[in-house]
């Protein structure tokens, strides 16, 4: 595999990531051409729109770190209860009316702070990544991890979805 572009890691992580279906094709493919591994939604459940619940089970199984773009996720009890279970690791990116190219610029961006997230967090966890832009200077991607397992277990709520 070959360096991840913008960033000052020798080499990838050694972690598989599976997309979620609302992330299309491009998304996937900037991600592997950074030298990721990448699974798509759609190598494993083709055009099928299957619940959340289901594909999120699916890659926790497998191990994988899913990405969605579907800020839903986190309000399902369902898919949280699936994920949670199944030892999941989700990210969320946020931010409207992004295309793939952007959506996988900020992923890109925010890799310090996931590979950070996920060497703190080896249980299930649900992670937001989105954009912080400061007053003055360039834009920047924030990682934040917004319910662990052992929050969900004890019963804590996600926060709220203005969060």
């Amino acid at each position: 595999m070959k360096k991840l572009s913008g960033t000052s890691s020798p080499e990838p992580p050694e972690v598989t990531f599976f997309t979620d279906r609302d992330l299309g094709k491009g998304f996937p493919r900037i991600l592997r051409e950074s030298g990721l591994e990448v699974v798509r939604y759609a190598d494993h459940f083709g055009e099928l729109n299957v619940p959340d619940e289901e594909w999120i089970a699916f890659a926790a199984r497998a191990s994988w770190v899913a990405i969605s773009h579907d800020r839903n996720i986190r309000s399902d009890p369902l898919a949280t209860r699936a994920l949670m279970e199944n030892g999941g690791r989700l990210f969320i990116l946020r931010g409207k009316n992004l295309s793939g190219a952007e959506k996988a610029e900020l992923f890109l961006k925010a890799m310090g702070g996931v590979l950070r997230v996920l060497e703190e967090h080896p249980g299930a966890f649900i992670a937001v990544v989105s954009r912080n832009t400061p007053r003055y200077g360039d834009e920047r991607a924030e990682v934040r991890v917004r319910q662990t397992y052992e929050e969900w277990s004890r019963g804590k709520s996600p926060p709220g979805k203005n969060q």
